[in-house]
């Protein structure tokens, strides 16, 4: 091999100075991670879920409804069709409400919100007349059940009704356990029962025990906590059959946000490296509007890029990395 000249320095400069600033990347988009949910939404064709298991399936129609510039017709003979209107309905509803608690909310905005709720009510019951074994159907019911203020006798039986078809349905779990915190008419230890009995029953390696991290990050206390964040991701992030599907980059999210709040630097690290650039808007809300901020810090801290110096020095580090995207463009060109 003969010695390195000067323009292959240049270019391993180029690439040693890449790979530090990929650090800095951040990816939000839903859609970033998944290929069949880009080419879900490049080609405009919300049928192509149907072609993916049960669960994908869910998050790959609402995701396609949140994104989609046209309303789906509904069809109560067509579940994948009223699905998607419902979950279109349901998004408008909530963007009108906003996600604030009810004494944020003008009266004005409630009669708008209940509105397209009681809207995607009506779709989702012609559908779930016709197909009652369709689980993003009965998902999005949830959501309509908790914003119309249905209440939790409602909600447990929409979801008794989901999981006889499917006991493991992590977006239908999810939702229930919006609804079982006391904020919509629950409680913690109901809260609480249902995410461990979800978590111990779900397979090994599958997604459910993230469910338990969700609860503690709705409760906002993480103290003591070390244990259990490190039985669920035993379950599931760190067990060798997990899975990246539809969903898994919101999953490790979650974790990574756990373990850092717990102090767990070195699982925090692990989870970090598992995402790469991918963060996701839950569960980095929690922290703060500026998503990609929080989630960027979190990161840095736990690779510890600011070389153990004070959290002053992370703090700067997050400042500067707007810069980073014309910084890496020049390194890599």
């Amino acid at each position: 091999m003969g010695r390195p000249t000067g323009t292959d320095t240049l270019r391993g400069d180029h690439l040693c100075s890449a790979l530090v600033l990929d650090s800095l990347a951040v990816r939000l988009s839903p859609s970033a991670p998944y290929p069949e949910a880009r080419a879900l939404l490049r080609d405009s064709d919300f049928r192509a879920a149907d072609a993916a298991d049960p669960q994908a399936r869910t998050r790959l129609l609402r995701l396609y409804a949140a994104q989609a510039k046209q309303p789906v017709p509904a069809d109560p003979a067509d579940p994948t069709a009223s699905a998607v209107r419902a979950f279109q309905l349901i998004e408008q509803g909530w963007n009108v409400r906003g996600g604030g608690r009810a004494r944020t909310v003008t009266a004005r905005q409630f009669r708008v919100f209940h509105r397209y709720l009681a809207e995607a009510e009506r779709v989702l019951h012609a559908a779930l007349t016709r197909t009652p074994h369709d689980l993003a159907l009965w998902t999005a019911s949830l959501l309509t059940v908790r914003g119309l203020e249905m209440g939790l006798d409602h909600a447990r039986y929409r979801y008794a009704c989901l999981s006889a078809f499917d006991p493991h349905h992590l977006p239908a779990q999810s939702q229930l356990l919006q609804q079982l915190c006391p904020k919509w008419s629950g409680s913690w230890p109901e809260a609480e029962a249902f995410v461990r009995a979800a978590m111990r029953a779900a397979p090994e390696g599958a997604h459910n025990a993230v469910l338990l991290v969700d609860y503690y990050l709705e409760k906002a206390d993480f103290r003591g906590l070390r244990a259990d964040i490190e039985e669920a991701a035993g379950r599931s992030v760190c067990h060798p059959a997990f899975a990246r599907t539809v969903g898994w980059v919101q999953v490790v999210n979650s974790f990574a946000l756990a373990f850092s709040k717990v102090g767990d630097r070195a699982n925090a690290r692990r989870m970090f490296t598992m995402l790469g650039p991918y963060a996701s808007e839950y569960p980095w809300s929690t922290q703060s509007a500026e998503v990609t901020a929080a989630f960027r810090q979190a990161r840095m801290r736990a690779f510890g890029l600011s070389g153990g110096l004070p959290g002053i020095a992370d703090l700067l580090l997050v400042a500067a990395a707007p810069a980073v995207g014309v910084v890496r463009r020049y390194v890599t060109r």
